[in-house]
């Protein structure tokens, strides 16, 4: 099966216009975002090929909106760290909107996993953390957490335990998330959802709209919690090109919108065994 990226992240922050995080019906995740459409520089596919989804076409598994048109120029590798002496490879915006590629930037200050930050926005993309880290979770005063970055390689990404590796925004975010449980949306810090990754982890990313079920969506954090970004062909009346559908217990199944049924989000027996009740609501037989 092809390898999926995960669907953008829309940036919160006061270096970047809230525009960039606000997408009318139809319109997709492209639109914060550099639409070169160019290949990707190192011609390497991003994240793991398993656990594989139960539905949706190999290029978009899951029926989420894939965002592989959407690819700036990076100068170096998050992987590799490959930066010279006194730098670190980063995410950020080549065309000034969300994150799309990669770059050098100075290492300006200390801070450790965990600490309190300060970012300077997409397109600068510097912030006081030390070298094995970047300012993430940003509120709209430029505060926000040193968050570690993955090791290992994209097909075998290492992160601490009880963390995930969030493989993002065609590979230029590469960050270890708290890891989560999409049915009982327990993560611990305000503003923060359980969202899926593509590689088969839950991790804790900050909301954006929190859009109700139905709503149409761009980003994958657009939903509330609960809440995903599914394409608008396994999902009923949906004004545009992805819309909010829900997560849903297997073993309880309960679907609010109209039209759907709880299905496996996983294929048989690819499920990760803390996952295996999780399901999605989507049209029968999609």
């Amino acid at each position: 099966m092809k390898t999926i990226r995960l669907l953008s992240i829309c940036l919160l922050g006061s270096a970047l216009s809230l525009s960039a995080c606000t997408k009318g019906a139809g319109e997709d995740d492209t639109a914060a975002t550099d639409p070169t459409g160019s290949e990707d520089p190192t011609g390497e596919e991003t994240g793991d090929e398993s656990p594989s989804t139960s539905f949706g076409e190999e290029t978009t598994t899951l029926g989420f909106v894939p965002d592989e048109d959407v690819i700036g120029v990076s100068e170096c590798d998050p992987w590799m760290q490959d930066c010279v002496e006194g730098e670190k490879c980063v995410a950020y915006g080549s065309s000034g909107g969300n994150w799309d590629a990669n770059k050098c930037v100075g290492i300006l200050g200390d801070g450790q996993i965990g600490d309190p930050c300060t970012y300077d926005g997409a397109a600068a993309s510097t912030d006081d953390c030390g070298a094995d880290s970047w300012c993430w979770n940003v509120n709209m005063e430029g505060v926000g957490v040193c968050t570690g970055f993955c090791s290992g390689t994209p097909d075998d990404p290492v992160c601490d335990p009880g963390y995930g590796c969030s493989i993002a925004n065609n590979g230029s975010i590469t960050l270890c998330l708290l890891s989560c449980d999409p049915l009982l949306q327990d993560c611990p810090v305000e503003g923060e959802s359980c969202f899926y990754d593509f590689g088969g982890n839950f991790v804790c990313a900050f909301e954006t709209q929190n859009l109700p079920a139905g709503e149409a969506c761009g980003f994958i954090n657009d939903c509330a919690g609960g809440g995903v970004c599914l394409s608008s062909e396994v999902l009923p009346d949906c004004a545009g090109s992805s819309c909010c559908s829900e997560y849903c217990d297997l073993s309880e199944p309960v679907c609010t919108i109209e039209g759907t049924e709880c299905q496996p989000l996983f294929e048989e027996g690819t499920a990760p065994p803390e996952y295996i009740d999780v399901g999605v609501c989507i049209l029968p037989g999609a």
